[in-house]
């Protein structure tokens, strides 16, 4: 997910319809836009980054499939669908993993100031802020209500008509999904991290990386948002050889291309 916080600390959407100059592909962008909007709290820059890698994934012959972790209602998903629709020769598989609840409590010694001032400003909310696999309920609520794997099937299969028997929807927490899924998924061309905290960001790292090919891509849609984020894939990151460039798509996006 990907929100700013208010001076209360209640998250609030940023609009993807704000005037920016043209992109590369900016035509099918615009119209993929269209098509994704009301199932995205990303960012305009953040989906037209991720239109542009899926589209070069497709035209330059990567392996693999599409992976994205943290789905909501599937508005960035619909993108890379679009993406590869437009340019790929057959359709690839997309997996897509999200507990469908609303986003489990941050943990306050990692997860930085704005992580928190979202948590504290959920109504309702009680114990403690330890990164536990519990859900803030309510925390969507301003957003129209948490992602639900119907929300996420209406968009890429109906709308965009994207082929059912290949998107592979994984409900629950990342971690009780992700390493029985290892098998299904195999090679990874894109693998789009939209883990917010560093648990799951970390986690996601440590348990799909080694699947992304060589030119293969990883995005981070939170990395400028929340300091539990940036920690985990910095961390993780000194543990790759060789060293690996983050590439600035905003104020919070960031993608490597894998080495």
């Amino acid at each position: 997910m990907t929100t700013t916080a208010s001076t209360s600390g209640v998250p609030v959407v940023a609009h993807i319809d704000a005037p920016i100059e043209p992109y590369d592909l900016d035509a099918e962008i615009a119209l993929a836009l269209t098509r994704v909007q009301h199932h995205t709290m990303v960012t305009r820059h953040r989906l037209a980054a991720t239109y542009q890698i899926a589209a070069f994934a497709e035209r330059s012959g990567l392996r693999g499939s599409f992976v994205e972790c943290g789905t909501w209602k599937g508005g960035a998903s619909g993108m890379m669908a679009l993406a590869s629709v437009r340019h790929g020769s057959a359709s690839r598989d997309l997996h897509l993993f999200d507990s469908f609840v609303d986003m489990c409590v941050p943990d306050e010694t990692l997860d930085g100031e704005i992580a928190v001032a979202q948590a504290r400003a959920t109504p309702g909310l009680t114990g403690p802020l330890d990164g536990t696999l519990r859900p803030m309920t309510g925390f969507y609520e301003p957003l129209g209500g948490h992602g639900t794997p119907e929300d996420v099937r209406a968009l890429l299969c109906d709308e965009i008509a994207y082929p059912a028997d290949r998107v592979h929807i994984h409900e629950g927490w990342f971690q009780d999904t992700l390493v029985p899924a290892r098998e299904s998924i195999g090679e990874i061309a894109v693998l789009r991290l939209d883990t917010d905290f560093y648990a799951g960001t970390l986690y996601c790292l440590e348990s799909l990386f080694d699947l992304v090919v060589s030119g293969g891509f990883v995005i981070f849609d939170d990395y400028g948002c929340y300091e539990g984020c940036r920690r985990a894939v910095d961390e993780f990151l000194t543990t790759v050889t060789p060293p690996h460039f983050l590439n600035h798509i905003d104020a919070e996006g960031r993608y490597l291309i894998k080495r």
